[in-house]
């Protein structure tokens, strides 16, 4: 079959559905479908070549438009770089709409399919995809950036941060104030480069270099190990307070935690107020990414800036600048406008949640 002759009816043969599913998926109304199905009919325009035709009235608007796709948004660090897009999208004569992933592959397999068939300006991935061949036909399409971490891409337009570092700086710290065992508190690691990975990398490594077991003294704590009665695994604010909750009733032997991100560290703060305990003379409590929630609470909240804000700003800024060269697409293969690459340094902001270790529970000793 040739693949500029592909139709949806042909999509629709190859995976066994009828056309009028086919269409209703690839126009974004896959609600009322099972996963599976979904799957199949983006599997199959994948193999057949299928690039679905939306039904849309032109409109002279809509290469003003750029998109920011973000895999979830339950976390304030990405709320608050959308924010700061929009605010720049508007001053430089641009909308911006926002789509959540909601972490499941093929829900990001129809919103990459969408933004290859509307003329949408240019696109922003504030996370790394997974659909790998839907993101490379993308990125021929239109001016696409990245904001991730550290070493995710080696050669696409990227804005990022080095996870190892951010955990290492925390590590760092804690260690400084005396703690030898401490928890970090997480989502499952499904990917070696998911960002939890390198920050749990970074906290081990000061460790280690100090002469102590980097598991034992860095204990990972994830719903799966820690609440495997729980019906739906909880993230956020809700994994943060029922883990502490855990560590704190069966008397582990840590001095301070760590959460995966500020909500995640404002849960196990709750669960340790709750619990007629204090921070951080019972727990020294660390969070990540500095979002604006961090010092507003009645003890301020240690955290590691990861420039939401302003990485949010300057991706919009990098992406208009690809956007308005007038030889992007055709000099794709000479790459005029060049590769786009910026780090950002993560920096501790150290407020009243951590401090010197308890000396009781400061021993080298224990475990579970």
């Amino acid at each position: 079959m040739e693949k500029g002759k592909v139709s949806a009816k042909d999509v629709a043969r190859y995976s066994g559905v009828s056309t009028a599913t086919v269409s209703m998926i690839l126009n974004g109304k896959s609600g009322k479908f099972s996963e599976k199905t979904c799957r199949k009919v983006i599997d199959a325009c994948n193999e057949l070549g299928y690039v679905h035709s939306i039904s849309f009235r032109p409109n002279s608007s809509d290469d003003k438009v750029l998109i920011a796709i973000v895999p979830t948004l339950s976390n304030l660090y990405f709320v608050q770089a959308v924010e700061s897009m929009q605010r720049r999208a508007k001053e430089l004569g641009y909308s911006l709409l926002t789509f959540d992933t909601c972490r499941e592959r093929t829900q990001e397999a129809l919103i990459i399919h969408i933004c290859s068939c509307y003329p949408f300006a240019g696109v922003v991935f504030l996370y790394p995809p997974e659909n790998n061949m839907l993101l490379q036909q993308l990125e021929l399409a239109k001016p696409v950036m990245h904001i991730y971490d550290k070493g995710v891409y080696s050669e696409a337009n990227v804005l990022e941060f080095d996870g190892v570092r951010v955990g290492a700086i925390i590590a760092k710290h804690l260690y400084d104030y005396g703690h030898r065992r401490i928890a970090f508190l997480s989502m499952d690691f499904e990917t070696k480069q998911a960002v939890r990975t390198r920050r749990l990398t970074g906290l081990r490594s000061v460790y280690e270099k100090n002469g102590l077991d980097p598991k034992e003294s860095v204990l990972l704590c994830t719903p799966e190990t820690e609440l495997p009665q729980a019906k739906t695994l909880p993230e956020g604010y809700e994994l943060g307070y029922m883990i502490t909750k855990q560590l704190i009733e069966r008397k582990e032997n840590i001095t301070a935690i760590v959460g995966l991100n500020d909500m995640v560290a404002m849960g196990a703060m709750d669960a340790i107020i709750d619990a007629g305990l204090r921070v951080p003379e019972d727990y020294s409590v660390c969070g990540c990414d500095n979002t604006s929630i961090a010092k507003f609470r009645r003890v301020s909240l240690t955290s590691v800036d990861s420039y939401p804000i302003q990485i949010g700003r300057e991706a919009v800024d990098f992406l208009v600048k690809k956007i308005e060269h007038t030889d992007f697409l055709s000099g794709l293969e000479d790459n005029p406008v060049g590769v786009t690459r910026m780090e950002y340094f993560p920096r501790l902001i150290a407020r009243k949640s951590t401090g010197p270790a308890n000396g009781q529970k400061h021993s080298d000793r224990g475990g579970r």
